[in-house]
């Protein structure tokens, strides 16, 4: 293709400068705006303006508010503030950032002349344009006219992109400037460790936050920093093992009920202080927010990253008005993030209670719905379909109040994946999933729904993006190697365990997928290892586990041990509980190539609607029998067909 032509360029350009123009003091006036008003995608727009120009349309818009906001302080008798809402800043301390950042020098040196030379490429003509008489019969003609002109004249100056530092100067060295971070837990100063929720959600709050801006790279997630709350490890070393160039720790206390946090942005690798700040508020619902908001926006400034208007405006967005129901909610997401029976039990009481505090909280629901969820599924300690039952309802609830929340559209259609076996549309959000680089987050749908339905090379591409933004998450070595060994590279898929074992040696779901796919690789005394880790560290005993343990007493020779391991399988399929134990029975059968005992019970796993069988189209054990018509039977039935995936060969993995 050849290159975009100069006047395709200046249309596009003139008509984009003349919207933002007509919206300059409007503060709402953002990227999904921009594009609506010129007829196109967001996705679109990105492309042709980064394409063309080399920016973003967040920085395009940023830009352009910016250069006016020079025009205006250095033509008019008017004050920092006010040029700040005049072209569109809702917050005067951020717009002084920016422009701080983008010219080198403040709003206040600019107004009185201090500085040394102004690009006088951007006033003159235009501002004069600019100062019609609006009283004039013709002065909407004249305006429009103007403006155009103005798009003309400031093509060069309003594509000047923002200075990339390569490079900035940290203790006297230089180093890269990657906009790159890890908020590391606040550590709970209160002297009461029942508000250890307190700290651990003010943590989870500031790194949500900031993973709405754009121009910070890499953001890690919570998840992925809880297990540096207790560790003795260096800066330098955090720094490395979550690739970032910049760590925020600190401290919360609490007096009464006021509360204040004390925090520090550290350069890692050189442990230089970049930035310290004290925040107090009170504990109230919109102080607290103002305070995280507050704390997003020292941190950006102080790493040069600038913060889009409407990214801003997400970043303000209050999640609840009621103290309580945002109290209650923390100690939901802290007793959620245990895991086990009791603290799940405990979060859907939380999490109701914050509910009834405030019936418009969406992320009260969500997460409620999110350990239904996994209790019916991963976990077992619920029934599946009553789980799922409860999850719906939460989640249709969720989407009634806030119609276009993504993360509620997720964890609805993973629902409908191990639920509903509703491929049609869950394959329709896939894709559209997949087709949408904004997305940052991994999940079920991306990672573990194309392994089962036979695109393993998906999951790898899916890996390969998100751990640029998070390199530690748990669930990326597990999926990896088990993508590697849907696509026949056993050793590859080894050695991904084999390094990521001593990593992860406490982590429940690592433990459990690395035990079985070091069966299926045939690594059996790494896979007992891990099984032993499993069973000594965690009091949950769901029905895999079972399963495994049935399998190496058979292997051992052990048909007493096996006969018992069977019953307790048998046992949970009689008492109709979760965890698929009907499905952990038919594997045991395929291990054993005992066929028809394999298909009595796969047939019962179907009747149950148990979420494991949703593994029949990848499942190793039954490779042997795919071409069984009972077999292609429950196949059609569960679905599988529905996206026309073709069966696999008894050859292939």
């Amino acid at each position: 293709m050849g290159k975009q032509s100069n006047s395709t360029k200046e249309t596009l350009v003139d008509k984009l400068l003349i919207e933002i123009e007509s919206n300059l003091n409007n503060d709402q006036f953002g990227v999904d705006s921009l594009a609506q008003a010129v007829g196109m995608s967001r996705s679109s727009l990105h492309r042709k303006l980064n394409k063309t120009l080399g920016i973003s349309t967040s920085q395009f818009i940023r830009e352009y508010r910016l250069k006016r906001s020079l025009e205006i302080l250095t033509s008019e008798d008017i004050t920092a503030s006010e040029t700040a809402y005049r072209v569109g800043f809702s917050s005067p301390t951020y717009f002084s950032t920016c422009f701080h950042n983008y010219f080198g020098y403040t709003p206040g040196e600019a107004k009185s002349g201090i500085i040394a030379d102004v690009d006088n490429q951007s006033l003159g003509t235009s501002t004069e344009i600019l100062s019609v008489d609006t009283k004039n019969s013709n002065t909407k003609t004249i305006i429009w006219a103007s403006i155009i002109v103005l798009a003309l004249c400031s093509t060069y100056f309003v594509y000047k992109p923002f200075a990339k530092k390569d490079k900035v100067n940290i203790g006297g060295i230089q180093v890269l400037d990657d906009k790159s971070i890890a908020v590391l837990p606040l550590k709970n100063l209160t002297g009461n460790p029942d508000l250890e929720y307190i700290s651990d959600g003010m943590t989870d709050a500031i790194i949500s936050r900031l993973t709405k801006i754009k121009t910070i790279k890499k953001v890690i997630p919570f998840t992925s920093v809880q297990s540096y709350k207790k560790s003795d490890k260096s800066l330098k070393e955090i720094t490395q093992e979550l690739e970032v160039s910049n760590i925020l720790q600190g401290n919360l206390q609490m007096s009464g009920n006021q509360i204040k946090i004390n925090l520090q942005l550290i350069h890692g690798s050189s442990n230089v202080h970049l930035w310290s700040e004290e925040y107090t508020k009170e504990w109230k619902s919109d102080e607290i927010f103002q305070l995280q908001t507050e704390v997003v926006e020292g941190i950006a400034a102080n790493m040069n990253a600038v913060i889009a208007q409407d990214e801003l405006a997400e970043i303000k967005k209050n999640p609840t008005q009621s103290k309580d129901a945002y109290s209650y909610y923390l100690q939901g997401e802290f007793q959620r993030n245990k895991g086990n029976e009791l603290s799940y039990s405990n979060a859907i009481n939380l999490y109701g209670n914050a509910i009834a505090a405030d019936s418009n909280f969406v992320e009260a629901y969500v997460d409620m719905a999110n350990v239904w969820h996994m209790g019916g599924s991963v976990w077992g300690f619920y029934n599946e379909q009553i789980a799922w039952g409860n999850a719906k309802v939460l989640l249709e609830k969720a989407l009634k109040i806030e119609p276009n929340n993504e993360r509620t559209k997720e964890e609805l259609n993973t629902g409908r994946f191990f639920y509903d076996w509703n491929f049609e549309v869950v394959e329709k959000f896939y894709q559209k999933k997949i087709s949408n680089s904004k997305q940052n987050k991994p999940s079920v749908i991306s990672l573990d729904y194309p392994i089962k339905t036979g695109r393993p090379e998906e999951t790898l591409k899916a890996i390969e993006y998100y751990t640029l933004n998070d390199p530690s998450n748990v669930f990326y070595p597990f999926f990896k190697a088990e993508a590697m060994f849907y696509l026949g590279a056993t050793d590859k898929a080894n050695e991904i365990l084999t390094q990521s074992d001593p990593l992860y040696n406490d982590n429940w779901f690592y433990l459990r997928e690395s035990t079985k796919l070091y069966f299926y690789l045939g690594e059996y005394e790494k896979s007992k290892i891990q099984l032993e880790k499993i069973t000594t560290q965690f009091p949950d005993y769901p029905p895999i586990l079972m399963w495994l343990n049935a399998v190496y007493a058979q292997m051992d020779g052990n048909s007493k041990v096996t006969f018992q391991y069977l019953a307790e399988l048998q046992n949970e399929y009689d008492k109709g509980s979760s965890g698929s134990p009907a499905w952990f029975i038919a594997l045991y059968y395929g291990h054993v190539k005992d066929y028809e005992r394999a298909f009595e019970w796969l047939q019962k796993s179907y009747d149950r609607h148990e979420v494991e069988l949703l593994w029949l189209r990848a499942e190793p054990l039954l490779a042997p029998i795919r071409n069984d018509l009972r077999y292609k039977n429950i196949y059609e039935k569960v679905g599988f067909s529905s996206i026309n995936l073709p069966i696999k060969t008894p050859s292939s993995n």
